[in-house]
């Protein structure tokens, strides 16, 4: 069984760390505790991007813009990757969604990569969860409520809004992630162990 490793606590801590497999070697960013870029190191661009808000009714929803796309990146991050990345055209001018990968990157696209979606959405979700939230609500976009229930174990949420809500477990997710398991010591979350392609039996 092939695994690759992501360092969650150098993420949350210093606001980057590197996910590198065979294929593809990327760089994970964090701003603030509400948006996730992932850049491809090779060819120095952002090929994907999760954004959530832990203050709102509904977490994950669209794609942020001004003022919050201006939070800044980490010093740490600027010192060690910033001639790399820096400048970049964001993503999200292109897309209304608060969670977007570019198609290469997905499950079986032709980067090779796989579960990068899953690793986005474990970020977040371990993110809220360290913020003392027990559960992670989203605003699904299109036809994606169907994803989320099946990949997550996302629930319908009570809720008076006309538009559907759902809910996500923060506890019972991270011990069910499909293709994720979490490394911690004292509670405390150090590594996500990602499967690799050889091991995938579903997207």
């Amino acid at each position: 069984m092939k695994w690759h490793t992501l360092n969650y606590r150098n993420l949350s801590d210093e606001g980057f760390a590197v996910y590198q497999t065979d294929a593809v070697k990327l760089l994970f960013t964090l701003r603030g505790c509400c948006m996730i870029d992932v850049f491809d190191l090779e060819i120095c661009r952002p090929i994907g991007y999760l954004d959530f808000d832990l203050h709102r009714d509904a977490i994950l929803a669209h794609a942020f813009g001004s003022p919050l796309i201006g939070l800044p990146f980490t010093s740490q991050l600027r010192r060690k990757f910033g001639k790399l990345i820096f400048p970049f055209n964001d993503l999200r001018s292109g897309h209304d969604v608060g969670f977007f990968v570019k198609k290469p990157y997905r499950n079986k696209g032709e980067k090779g990569v796989w579960n990068l979606d899953e690793i986005l959405m474990a970020i977040a979700l371990e993110t809220a969860r360290e913020h003392g939230l027990v559960v992670f609500t989203i605003k699904p976009t299109g036809d994606r409520a169907r994803y989320y229930r099946r990949k997550f174990g996302a629930e319908t949420w009570p809720t008076t809004a006309t538009d559907l809500i759902l809910s996500i477990k923060l506890d019972t997710i991270r011990k069910n992630f499909k293709h994720i398991e979490i490394v911690e010591t004292a509670g405390k979350t150090l590594f996500f162990k990602v499967q690799g392609a050889q091991t995938v039996t579903g997207a």
